[in-house]
């Protein structure tokens, strides 16, 4: 029995997300990732101490927490959907049947 309202009324489109849209999650969390690494390398050099190094580590912390989530997110998104096809959901080769 589904308990969530959300999960029980979704169309298949909101379950499955398209091709392009789970490209485009690549895209910006692979953005977000070269913007983190960049910036993790520049303010590195900085000589910091006491509270600001505490307030640069957690910044950079809760960053590289938002890119692992980000790519989590794409991974599991990637097996729900060969998941669904496996299981005769929407795909591509069924277009033409």
């Amino acid at each position: 029995m589904i308990k969530d309202e959300l999960v029980r009324e979704s169309i298949p489109e909101q379950r499955n997300p398209s091709l392009a849209r789970s490209l485009g999650r690549v895209m910006f969390a692979f953005v977000f990732t070269a913007a983190l690494l960049w910036a993790t390398i520049v303010l590195a050099g900085i000589a910091l101490s006491g509270v600001e190094l505490f307030a640069l580590v957690l910044v950079l912390s809760a960053a590289f927490i938002a890119v692992l989530d980000a790519w989590r997110e794409i991974r599991f998104g990637a097996a729900a959907r060969r998941s669904s096809e496996d299981c005769g959901g929407d795909s591509v080769s069924d277009a033409g049947k």
